[in-house]
């Protein structure tokens, strides 16, 4: 006669696969945890100063007129590598020389940034003045020095996870898991 504490229990398949499912669940909240703080550094501030501001653009050479208004129009666009360009807005008539900051309402991925252009803003064509990647140390370039703020930030790391093809496919299995976990409920 056999013992019976001695016999392995028969588990059935779907009790299996709900195991299987409940580490897919938890291996994917995981992940996401994991994947959104390495990816949270946002960028929230940009500073612009002209190094010199004989060499800044102006609207119009007449000397004694307007001086004011022949100052440069600065604008700050952030270009990401969905092709989205972040307008920060414009300084008008402003000069540079003692630094122009932009704060960002909501803070743009690090990792998303393609290039950050400073733009002397006209009427019907803005001019591109510099165009630099991101740094995190102050670039110089032409006239310009530009120097880059930033924080880390949950909705940032957050949004790039689930707009990564990694964040997608744990976000798939961890819906799917959810489901046949669900299923295997009701069985």
């Amino acid at each position: 006669m056999t013992d019976p504490t001695l016999e392995p229990r028969s588990r059935s398949p779907w009790a299996i696969t709900s195991l299987v499912c409940s580490g897919v669940v938890l291996f994917s909240v995981l992940a996401c945890v994991a994947l959104a703080a390495w990816q949270s550094e946002g960028l929230t501030q940009v500073k612009v100063t002209a190094l010199d501001a004989d060499k800044e653009p102006r609207d119009h050479g007449i000397p004694l007129l307007k001086q004011k208004e022949a100052l440069p129009d600065y604008e700050v666009q952030i270009v990401t590598q969905d092709l989205f360009n972040h307008k920060l807005g414009a300084r008008p008539n402003q000069s540079a020389t003692d630094g122009l900051v932009w704060n960002l309402s909501s803070p743009v991925a690090v990792h998303e940034i393609v290039g950050i252009r400073l733009l002397d803003q006209d009427q019907l064509v803005s001019d591109t003045l510099v165009e630099v990647p991101f740094s995190r140390q102050p670039v110089e370039i032409d006239n310009y020095r530009l120097e880059f703020q930033t924080a880390h930030s949950a909705a940032v790391g957050v949004n790039s996870f689930f707009r990564s093809p990694l964040g997608v496919t744990i976000a798939t299995a961890f819906v799917l898991a959810i489901i046949v976990i669900g299923i295997g409920l009701f069985l």
